[in-house]
């Protein structure tokens, strides 16, 4: 025998489901300019609320114990999962309240769109409840139409819908919102989004997200209220937000951007607070659009304060000296004018002062008391510099090819010293500079005590070896082909070997070079050259052979000194035709004249330099110099037939400019003296 037990309590609480339903292929209306979260709408009744559903009439079959609870129609949802939530179990007695709970407890879950129940009289005399249920949809693809100007992985970083998931119909609301809201802080202030969930099938759906970009917002005007004391031009020189002008079509300057507009008002905060204005206040900024809506105008309030200078300055706690030797450590001064970016300057400098004696866990906290009658505040560092601490371990990981002690021997810490922050620094350029890798980073850790201190040093390997070859036609060299092999560090010791060739009717080189940076681990440094080149000038051609041995000793890490010996052997030959036929002799008197100012047979020569290199990275500088200064001598104490003193130097400096380009610098200056009479 079966019998509906919930008759109006099922009809009512179904008609309270769908009333608190929404349909899933609706679109979503169009939202203001600016995201606001959108008013929940009213809630349909609870089902499960007494006054909402009567109670049901099967009283009769409120005495009978509940033998099987089971549920129909759910595919996803695990009959466990709505079990355990369930007051209605098997071995108690069928209540009508507890049912109407139930009810309620399934609708919260949140998954079903229709919810039955049914009853029917066992064998046993128990009762067999049935939930029959109808799963939502859930959601198949989450896309996004209409995105031209902003990447879809800069949307797709806010979406936080979940494939598979039921749909959620509130969840898509705020998803809507959040990407407005990125249209917003990327400049798109009238940019719009839609939603449209579209049925792929009885169980899965596809939400999209429809957004109208519109053009972004230009800047007409940046206006201050209330500086009295700075200059509005000098605002507006401290932040990123910039008027529209003639090139913004062009690099996209003026652009209205609330992510940008927000870090400009903390600029303009910081840039009052290191002119000693320590109390100044930026208002909340009006934001007005004209009416076409192409351009805003921004006006930010500013209640700038008095300005203060410095007071006292004065050093307290585990102090390291006098005051006087602490004072000399920082550069802020009684009576100058307050800047809080100078006192964090201050404060690292005295941290590493600190951690440079080994105080490796120092800490120095600047106090300020403001002394408003007299404009002043007065300035105490609290230093707690804890115990001195060693260096325990250094931990290089990421090196798949580079050996350990090519990593090591750049750093100007060991395992066992006595902590020094400045060293650590230093340590961590000297890596850098090598070359070799994309990212170094270096941290620390606490140690197996509070004395000591565990450094892991963190690279990423980068192509060190190059490999090109060429070739092309001339009107005046013919054929040229040319071909280069490098390795910068070979096998991983941090050798560089490098073969060079380059063959043209007028031209021929052949070269080899290999340079040691640490001769058998000592800090002696070894390189030597060997080529052999013909050029052609011509009716004549200079054919030369020789190499090079170079021995360098580091003065410091910038500073190194060279001395290099060279044996070249050079032969003028006047004559036409190629490289193939130098042998050629029929050469006018023209041409012989020229040939004699360049200088054949042997040079033996010795160079001496200094060169100073504070390169960022010795392979792909972006910043920094390299100087280089030499004197060459040869005469027959050398060995050589051409005698000569040779004087010269070269400056090169990198900057980067933007992005992948950089400024690369070279002057060059030089002379040659003589005592050979024959010039």
């Amino acid at each position: 025998m079966r019998r509906a037990i919930v008759g109006p309590l099922v009809a009512v609480g179904l008609f309270a489901i769908l009333l608190a339903g929404e349909g899933f292929a609706q679109p979503a209306p169009t939202p203001t300019p600016t995201p606001t979260p959108t008013p929940a709408p009213t809630p349909a009744a609870d089902p499960a609320d007494p006054n909402a559903l009567p109670p049901t009439p099967a009283l009769n079959l409120q005495s009978r114990a509940i033998e099987r609870v089971q549920f129909r129609g759910n595919r996803k949802v695990e009959d466990d999962a709505i079990r355990v939530q369930l007051l209605s179990k098997p071995g108690t007695l069928l209540d009508a309240a507890k049912l109407r709970e139930d009810l309620r407890t399934m609708w919260k879950m949140g998954f079903f769109a229709d919810i039955d129940v049914e009853a029917e009289v066992a064998s046993s005399g128990g009762v067999v409840l049935t939930f029959a249920v109808k799963e939502k949809p859930s959601i198949r693809k989450v896309l996004v139409a209409g995105h031209s100007e902003l990447g879809l992985d800069k949307i797709n970083e806010v979406i936080d819908l979940e494939l598979d998931a039921i749909v959620d119909i509130s969840k898509v609301k705020k998803n809507r919102e959040k990407i407005a809201e990125v249209y917003v802080q990327k400049g798109f202030y009238l940019a719009t989004v839609d939603y449209e969930i579209k049925p792929v099938n009885e169980s899965e759906v596809d939400v999209w997200f429809k957004v109208d970009e519109k053009a972004k917002v230009k800047i007409r005007d940046v206006q201050f209220i209330g500086n009295n004391q700075v200059p509005d031009d000098d605002l507006r020189a401290a932040i990123a937000t910039r008027r529209a002008d003639s090139l913004s079509f062009i690099n996209d300057s003026g652009t209205y951007s609330q992510e940008s507009f927000e870090r400009d008002l903390l600029l303009v905060s910081a840039y009052y607070w290191d002119r000693g204005y320590a109390n100044v206040k930026v208002g909340t900024p009006q934001l007005r659009l004209s009416r076409d809506k192409q351009y805003m105008y921004l006006s930010i309030p500013v209640d700038e304060g008095p300005g203060f200078t410095i007071g006292e300055v004065k050093f307290k706690g585990d102090l390291i000296g006098t005051k006087e030797k602490n004072l000399e450590k920082i550069r802020i001064r009684q009576g100058a004018r307050f800047s809080r970016t100078r006192i964090a300057e201050d404060r690292e400098k005295l941290s590493n002062y600190y951690q440079d004696q080994g105080y490796a866990y120092a800490n120095v906290l600047p106090l300020t008391k403001v002394d408003l009658p007299n404009r002043k505040i007065n300035l105490t560092f609290e230093v707690a510099r804890g115990k001195r601490a060693y260096f325990e371990r250094i931990n290089i990981r990421g090196n798949s090819k580079t050996r350990d002690k090519v990593i090591r021997r750049e750093m100007k810490i060991a395992e066992g010293e006595l902590f020094n922050n400045t060293n650590l620094e230093i340590s961590k350029r000297r890596i850098n500079a090598l070359g070799f890798f994309e990212n170094v980073v270096v941290s620390t850790k606490r140690g197996s005590s509070d004395e000591f201190v565990e450094v892991n040093v963190e690279v990423s390997e980068r192509p060190t070896g190059t490999f090109q070859i060429g070739a092309g036609f001339s009107s005046v060299e013919n054929f040229i082909a040319q071909a280069q092999i490098s390795q910068n560090n070979l096998f991983g010791r941090g050798q560089t070997l490098a073969l060079q060739a380059q063959i043209s009717s007028l031209r021929q080189l052949f070269l080899l070079r290999f340079v040691e940076p640490y001769f058998l681990d000592t800090r002696w440094t070894f390189a030597f050259d060997l080529y052999n080149q013909s050029r052609g000038f011509g009716t004549f051609f200079r054919n030369a052979s020789g190499g090079t041995l170079t021995w360098g000793y580091p003065l410091s890490y910038e500073a190194r000194a060279f001395l290099t010996y060279k044996l070249e052997d050079v032969d003028i030959s006047t004559g036409t035709g190629g490289i193939a036929n130098l042998g050629a002799t029929s050469a006018p008197i023209e041409a012989t004249s020229v040939a004699n100012l360049f200088r054949g047979g042997v040079t033996s020569s010795l160079r001496a330099s200094l060169s100073w290199d504070s390169r960022n990275n010795r392979l792909f500088p972006t910043g920094g110099w390299y100087h280089t200064v030499f004197a060459e001598y040869a005469s027959q104490f050398t060995g050589s037939e051409n005698k000569f003193v040779r004087w010269g130097g070269f400056m090169r400096h990198y900057r980067n400019l933007w992005g992948p380009f950089v400024y690369h610098g070279n002057l060059e200056l030089g002379f040659t003296t003589s005592t050979d009479p024959l010039g």
